[in-house]
């Protein structure tokens, strides 16, 4: 809540022991939104009026930052993946690197789902 990283230093010196040990120590708020760390620090003080003690300086947080661009299921021209009727568009083929490319990767699907349904 203050903006600072948590960095193994900061924690070791903080009253709690983190329940995740293999968890590399960062900031979120540099992998989410600002509206998603906002809501977070809503949602703690929200809970601090039933959970005291909760929104505590030392309070840790666990994120996971996940890049999936290397991560490609095998696909048809149709985006159909090897299991017959199930498609991945958008960003979930892994082959779109901005919105404007899955949506459109998202509408080439839905076309050939609608044809496939309407043949």
């Amino acid at each position: 809540m203050r903006g600072r990283r948590s960095t193994a230093d900061r924690i070791r010196e903080g009253f709690l022991e983190p329940t995740l040990s293999e968890a590399v120590p960062g900031d979120l708020g540099l992998v989410l939104p600002y509206n998603t760390m906002k809501s977070l620090i809503e949602m703690i003080h929200a809970l601090e009026k039933v959970t005291p003690g909760i929104a505590a300086e030392h309070t840790l947080f666990y994120g996971v930052e996940a890049k999936f661009y290397s991560a490609r299921p095998k696909l048809t021209e149709s985006f159909e993946t090897e299991i017959k009727g199930l498609f991945c568009g958008g960003d979930g083929a892994g082959i779109t690197r901005g919105l404007a490319q899955a949506g459109a990767a998202g509408v080439w699907v839905a076309r050939h789902v609608f044809d496939r349904i309407n043949s």
